[in-house]
């Protein structure tokens, strides 16, 4: 496991923890968003919706996305995106990647800077359908915890939008 990196946590539905596993691994293999180095599974790190902290994990790690998309929307508004038409305006560079970066982080595109993610509806999210047809089959959806090491690529590398060069 990667101390220093905090680990993606998917929501994936199976009828065994191993193929909920399998799901996770299949695509952290096949996503061309980021690929990491290296990953870690730890079986006994998986949960099922059955596990009492279930509901109390996915809301921390949702409100650790939330809390990037906050950020990130500060730095946008510092660029001088104050309400919607200003993107039509938006300047090219640092401030156009953030808009980048938070447009994708909406729309459910995995990134290095994904805690949570839902296999099940493809997004960062879990909307209140998902969330009824959990409670109503728990024994069906999981939780994986993914380590990572160091990214090999990444689409939407965050290190991009930190570097403020040409920033006005």
């Amino acid at each position: 496991m990667t101390v220093n990196n905090p680990p993606h946590l998917f929501l994936a539905f199976g009828a065994t923890a191993a193929q909920a596993r399998q799901q996770v691994s299949h695509f952290m293999a096949t996503t061309q968003l980021v690929v990491y180095q290296s990953i870690t599974i730890e079986d006994e790190s998986i949960s099922s919706a059955l596990h009492v902290n279930f509901w109390t994990v996915i809301e921390t790690a949702i409100a650790a996305n939330r809390y990037f998309c906050q950020e990130v929307l500060r730095e946008l508004q510092a660029t001088g995106v104050v309400n919607s038409e200003d993107l039509l305006a938006v300047r090219t560079g640092y401030p156009s990647k953030l808009l980048h970066i938070l447009t994708h982080m909406l729309d459910g595109f995995f990134g290095i800077d994904s805690r949570f993610y839902n296999l099940v509806e493809d997004s960062h999210w879990l909307s209140p359908d998902l969330s009824m047809a959990i409670k109503q089959n728990p024994e069906n959806y999981w939780l994986v915890p993914v380590w990572h090491g160091p990214v090999t690529s990444s689409l939407l590398h965050r290190g991009q939008v930190t570097e403020r060069e040409g920033r006005q």
